[in-house]
């Protein structure tokens, strides 16, 4: 693609967001894809090799967006993630620059400027419950691109509307831009604000924090971290990239060694509220429309927890509708029953559980 600068870039922009793309993939010498409900799309501007960006032109598109720090970084570790703003057509991008075969490659996705409300993801009822926590861990899980962050931001943003709190968010970037409302909202970047989570949650401890969002719990110091951070009086807020609760009780089990293990479970039975999976489904009509997995924290809940038999966890989901609780089956054929998906959504999902 002959020229592919700033200006070619506002272009490619304009055509995803007109095709309501969830993200943009460009590659060195090759067609540029936009992800358009959940599918991988090739802009029809350059759908032929012959208008590819060449890998200079991605490199020169790509260090024009980031400081000399960034730059540095990028040329240490291959890789850099960070958030810039597209004011003109409201939106932050979450930037991921990273090498291939053939060079430098990006991957951007589209996040809109303003928040979506709670009703408007469609969360399950339990949500409105939570808002009233004052403390103990809710986790949201889900595969990439699954919304988890956007379902965590309406979280955080509905309790700013309701309630005075201090809160403070770890991400990795900052995508949202929070409204402080009635609580003051205090948001750190890890590279920027910080360098790791769990360094940054018992930092953010000596903060006065009412909340503490951790964009993720990637490895045993930050599950420690927003443990403790839990038993001691905080809400904790934090994601998995797990695709169900008893994947995500197993996965916080398994960051440690075995000697350890009994503690952890021990830990999480005693501060857990709920654990929600989700996933983003092609709604009728376009779009993509959300189902859940709730898991209410409940004694026989805990118990399983504490007991190390994440694989029982199942059997609570199914019988414990009246705390809240419901499968991701149960959901989706709640969607197909009020026609927000098709039959043909509703098998191939459940073919792929």
């Amino acid at each position: 693609m002959a020229g592919f600068d700033e200006q070619t870039w506002r272009g490619l922009l304009n055509r995803a967001v007109s095709a309501c793309a969830s993200d943009i993939h460009i590659a060195p010498d090759a067609p540029v894809f936009f992800r358009v409900n959940g599918v991988l799309t090739a802009d029809a501007e350059n759908a032929d090799k012959g208008k590819a960006p060449t890998e200079r032109e991605i490199s020169m598109l790509l260090s024009s967006w980031m400081t000399p720090e960034q730059r540095e970084k990028f040329r240490t570790q291959g890789e850099i993630d960070f958030a810039r703003e597209e004011a003109d057509f409201r939106l932050r991008l979450r930037v991921h620059g990273f090498t291939v075969r053939g060079g430098t490659a990006l991957s951007v996705r589209l996040v809109p400027e303003h928040i979506p409300s709670l009703d408007s993801l469609g969360v399950p009822p339990i949500f409105r419950r939570l808002l009233s926590l004052r403390s103990g861990l809710v986790l949201v899980s889900g595969k990439t691109g699954a919304g988890k962050t956007t379902t965590l931001a309406a979280f955080l943003s509905e309790i700013s509307r309701q309630r005075a709190a201090h809160i403070i968010t770890l991400e990795d970037p900052i995508e949202y831009v929070y409204e402080s409302g009635k609580s003051l909202i205090s948001q750190r970047e890890i590279g920027a604000h910080f360098t790791s989570f769990g360094g940054a949650i018992r930092s953010a401890l000596r903060e006065d924090p009412d909340i503490l969002l951790v964009g993720e719990l990637r490895d045993a110091d930050a599950v420690q971290a927003a443990l403790s951070a839990a038993e001691t009086g905080q809400l904790v807020l934090a994601s998995l990239h797990t695709r169900s609760a008893a994947e995500a009780a197993h996965r916080i089990e398994s960051f440690f060694p075995a000697a350890q293990q009994q503690e952890i479970r021990a830990q999480l039975a005693a501060v857990l509220e709920a654990m929600i999976s989700q996933e983003l489904l092609p709604a009728v009509g376009g779009g993509r429309v959300l189902a859940s997995e709730v898991l209410v924290a409940t004694d026989a809940v805990r118990h399983l927890i504490r007991a190390g038999k994440p694989e029982q966890l199942a059997s609570c989901i199914v019988s414990g509708a009246s705390s809240g609780m419901q499968t991701m089956g149960q959901d989706v054929g709640r969607l197909r029953a009020a026609e927000k998906i098709d039959a043909e959504t509703a098998r191939r999902f459940e073919k792929i559980r």
